[in-house]
């Protein structure tokens, strides 16, 4: 590791191409040689260059220089792909030690949080140039045809909310439902997820409210479009045979459809579930709700958890390359008005959520009725605008419903 770590910095001195270093996040891998590797960051952020060889050799005569090396860009990666290496083995080893101390959750846990600390430590900064216009031509030509395969963006079937995500819910996007209690968020997300599902998608659903068992019910009355009563199916009032029936029709030739929860003990956190979407491969992922998660760093503080959070997920998104969709709870500026549509602003405990959230749609609901307002209150991917929806939950019906046709 140390004749890699000069080797690298060696490189640095030679090509002088500095950037690669910050981009590369040479931080976190250099630990024999964090001192050389200081001294020429601090140089170079003063002075714009990178320092001459013998300047470096006499602030650190036993610096091993090497005159003869590749670019920085192959020695850079070299020292990751050792560094991720050597890290690894030691997860293992000190997993494989609760393992046989009779910690298996400890050790899993622990084995999560390593693991998606060194994908960050060995990732990469992305950068496009804006004037390179076949690279440009290139990636509009690939989504054009993704779009027409049908494996870029997710389309809900809503006409109000896919009027107003033209490219669908795409790869790498954070996206939030924002509403006051009771009005039809966690519903909404199952829905959407029903919708991804339909198209070939495989939806992964964290329920940190409801039990899977709770969950799977509202799925299945969805997926019956009137077929199955939700109240009926909660009372395991089944008949087995039709309902076997019916779902080996619906289910033929389609993915999974993953619902998980914390069983109401344990914590779930953007880490733990990184493990879950390498292990179920899902095409896009609904966390209901995000007041209920932990953030990787453990907080007492409820507005730095949601601060921690609001970023985690939303690296999470894009370094994962799939699409997350969020409930948040809503805080009323007056307790007396829990049915209008919540604003930006409003997000329980910290706005960070709608910073850096890529659309946020709210949800509101008068008193008694069966039309959910929605409004999209932030979208960086398409247009602001409101629509509304008709929901029987009983039956899992939602349809879209022009304003002039209902009496708000």
């Amino acid at each position: 590791m140390a004749n890699l770590e000069s080797t690298t910095l060696s490189a640095l001195l030679n090509d002088k191409q500095v950037h690669i270093m910050f981009q590369g996040g040479a931080d976190s891998v250099i630990r024999t040689h964090s001192d050389v590797w200081g001294f020429i960051r601090e140089y170079a952020e003063k002075n714009q260059s990178v320092p001459p060889v013998n300047i470096v050799k006499q602030n650190f005569p036993d610096f091993d220089y090497v005159v003869d090396t590749g670019s920085t860009k192959h020695h850079l990666e070299e020292l990751k792909a050792q560094c991720l290496k050597d890290n690894l083995k030691i997860a293992l080893r000190n997993a494989a030690n609760d393992v046989q101390a009779d910690k298996s959750n400890e050790a899993l846990d622990y084995l999560i949080t390593e693991t998606a600390n060194l994908k960050r430590m060995t990732s990469n900064v992305r950068d496009v140039d804006a004037t390179d216009i076949d690279s440009a031509l290139a990636h509009y030509e690939h989504v054009k045809e993704m779009q027409e395969l049908g494996i870029h963006g997710i389309f809900t079937g809503l006409e109000g909310f896919d009027n107003y995500l033209p490219a669908g819910i795409t790869p790498g996007q954070l996206g939030v439902l924002l509403a006051y209690p009771a009005i039809g968020k966690s519903w909404m997300s199952l829905y959407l997820a029903v919708q991804a599902w339909k198209m070939g998608k495989s939806p992964l659903v964290v329920s940190l409210e409801m039990t899977e068992e709770e969950v799977r019910n509202r799925v299945y009355t969805i997926m019956g479009e009137g077929r199955w009563s939700h109240r009926k199916l909660s009372a395991g009032e089944v008949e087995p045979d039709q309902f076997k029936d019916w779902a080996e029709k619906t289910f033929e030739d389609k993915p999974q459809f993953n619902i998980i929860s914390n069983d109401g003990i344990g914590e779930v956190t953007p880490s733990i579930l990184r493990g879950k979407i390498d292990q179920y491969g899902p095409s896009i992922v609904f966390v209901d709700y995000l007041n209920l998660m932990s953030s990787n760093v453990r907080t007492d503080n409820e507005v730095v958890k949601m601060k921690n959070l609001s970023r985690e997920l939303k690296l999470l998104a894009i370094s994962e390359q799939i699409p997350v969709v969020a409930i948040s709870s809503a805080t009323p500026d007056d307790v007396t008005d829990m049915n209008s549509v919540p604003t930006l602003g409003q997000t329980s405990w910290s706005r960070q959520i709608a910073y850096d959230a890529d659309w946020l749609l709210a949800l509101g609901r008068a008193a008694n009725s069966d039309v959910i307002e929605f409004c999209f209150r932030k979208n960086r991917n398409g247009f602001l605008g409101e629509f509304l929806v008709q929901a029987d939950f009983d039956s899992g019906r939602f349809l879209y419903r022009d304003f002039e046709d209902v009496q708000m």
